[in-house]
C-alpha cells in the first residue's frame, strides 16, 4: 500500500483563524498534479464549502491515521506560489501584524486561463544578454557613485541622492538613467533586479531608460494598467529560472523574480508606495524584509532623503553613498534696481540669468510677494481706481 501524501496549503481568507497552514490528504489521481506552488480547491469542514488554496509543501503522512479531508481539485498545475514568494509574504504578514493572505492578493494576479495556456505552449525565456555598449554605458552613470557598482555587488543596503537633473536631451530625470545603469549592471551579473516607483509618470521614464541598454524581453512590468490576460503573462514570466529585470509599482516589491541581486526604490517619500489596504505595509518596509531574506543589494534613491531612510543611516543599517560630486546651484539675488517699474515681476537682470540657466537645467524662480502690481483701491469698497482715458488701473508710483 502506498504512503498516504499530505498537501499544507495556505487558504486564500483573509480571515485571522484561517491565517495558519491546514493538512489535506491527497487523493490518488491528484498525486502527480498536487506541488508546491500550484493552486488547488479544499473544502471547509465547519462551512461545508469549497475555498481556493495555495499548496506551500507536500509531505509524507506522520502515521498517526488522523481523519483528514482531501483536496477537491488542482485549479492550475502551474505553481505560481514559488517558496521565497510564500516566505516574504509570511514574514512581511507577521511584522504587520496582518494575514498572509492579504500580501499573496497583492503579489499573486488572478489567473487568466488564456494567458496560462499560451504561457505553457510558448518555448522557454532565453536568458537576456546585455551588449557589451550598454554595460559600458551603465558602468559610466554608477562612476558618478565611487564605490556603487562594487556595493550592488556585494549586496549592500544603500541611499543615494540622485541626480537633481533632467536627461541633456530626452524628457526624463537623470534618476531614471541612475536605477537603469543599476539593474543592467545586475543583469550582466545573471541576477534579476526589481526596480519600484510611485506612479505611472516615473514608470514610464524608467521603461524608457531601460530600452536604450537592454532588449524588450529582459524587461517585465508590474503593474494594474495592463489588462489581466497581459499581468499575469508578465508574472508568468517572472517565475522563469531566468534573471529579468522587473519595472512596476509598490506591488511589484514582491515580484519573485529569479535570483534576485538588486531592490531599488524610487522616491520612497511618496504616499503613492503606502499600500492603503490592510495590513497597510510601505514598500519601504517589505523591500527592507526581503533584502534581509534574500541579501540582495538595497538601494533607496530620491531628490530627498525621507527621515526613514536617514534613521537607517544614522543607526547604520543603511550606508550613505555620496556623488563624487554634489551639483551647486547657482544664486542669483536681484532687487528692483533705480529706473525700473515697481510692478515689474521679474527683474531684467534675473530674467536674464534664468533664461541662460535653463539651458543646463531646471530653474527655481522664488519672489518675496505674489506677482500682481499695486494700484489704488477704495479704503470702503476696494474698488480699483481706473483711469479716465483708457480704463486701466492707476498704479501708486503714478500718483
Amino acid at each position: 500500500m502506498s504512503e498516504r501524501r499530505v498537501a499544507r496549503v495556505q487558504l486564500e481568507s483573509p480571515v485571522p483563524q484561517l491565517d495558519r497552514l491546514f493538512d489535506y490528504a491527497v487523493p490518488h489521481p491528484l498525486v502527480a498534479d498536487v506541488a508546491p506552488g500550484v493552486r488547488v480547491k479544499v473544502p471547509l469542514r465547519s462551512a461545508g464549502r469549497m475555498m481556493d488554496a495555495f499548496v506551500v509543501e507536500v509531505v509524507a503522512d506522520d502515521g498517526t491515521e488522523r481523519p483528514l479531508s482531501a483536496v477537491e481539485a488542482v485549479v492550475s498545475p502551474i505553481p505560481v506560489l514559488p517558496e521565497r514568494l510564500y516566505t516574504l509574504a509570511r514574514r512581511v504578514a507577521d511584522r504587520a501584524a496582518g494575514s498572509v493572505s492579504d500580501i499573496l492578493r497583492l503579489a499573486v494576479p488572478k489567473r487568466m486561463v488564456r494567458a496560462e495556456k499560451a504561457w505553457a505552449t510558448a518555448p522557454a525565456p532565453e536568458a537576456p544578454e546585455v551588449v557589451p555598449a550598454a554595460r559600458e554605458r551603465a558602468e559610466a552613470t554608477l562612476a558618478a557613485y565611487p564605490g556603487l557598482a562594487t556595493a550592488l555587488d556585494a549586496g549592500e543596503r544603500l541611499a543615494v541622492d540622485a541626480p537633481p537633473r533632467p536627461h541633456p536631451e530626452l524628457p526624463r530625470g537623470a534618476w531614471a538613467d541612475l536605477l537603469a545603469a543599476a539593474a543592467v549592471h545586475t543583469l550582466a551579473r545573471g541576477r534579476s533586479a526589481v526596480l519600484v516607483v510611485p506612479d505611472y509618470r516615473d514608470q514610464a521614464q524608467l521603461l524608457a531608460a531601460l530600452a536604450e541598454l537592454v532588449a524588450p524581453e529582459a524587461v517585465v512590468r508590474d503593474d494594474a494598467d495592463q489588462a489581466g490576460p497581459a499581468r499575469y503573462a508578465q508574472y508568468l514570466r517572472t517565475l522563469a529560472p531566468v534573471p529579468c529585470i522587473v519595472v512596476g509599482r509598490r506591488s511589484a516589491v514582491y515580484a519573485p523574480a529569479h535570483d534576485t541581486g538588486l531592490v531599488a526604490l524610487w522616491d520612497d517619500g511618496d504616499t503613492l508606495l503606502a499600500e492603503p489596504l490592510a495590513p497597510g505595509v510601505h514598500a519601504r518596509d517589505a523591500a527592507l524584509v526581503r533584502q534581509e531574506l534574500e541579501h540582495s543589494a538595497l538601494l533607496f534613491a530620491g531628490h530627498t532623503r525621507t527621515t526613514d531612510v536617514q534613521r537607517l543611516v544614522d543607526v547604520g543599517y543603511v550606508r550613505d553613498l555620496p556623488q563624487a560630486r554634489r551639483p551647486s546651484p547657482r544664486v542669483v539675488l536681484s532687487a528692483t534696481r533705480e529706473g525700473e517699474q515697481r510692478q515689474s515681476r521679474v527683474p531684467s537682470s534675473a530674467f536674464a540669468a534664468a533664461r541662460e540657466a535653463l539651458s543646463q537645467g531646471p530653474v527655481l524662480v522664488q519672489v518675496a510677494r505674489p506677482g500682481y502690481a499695486p494700484s489704488l483701491v477704495c479704503a470702503d469698497c476696494r474698488r480699483p481706481a481706473r483711469c479716465q482715458h483708457c480704463a486701466g488701473r492707476r498704479q501708486s508710483a503714478q500718483t
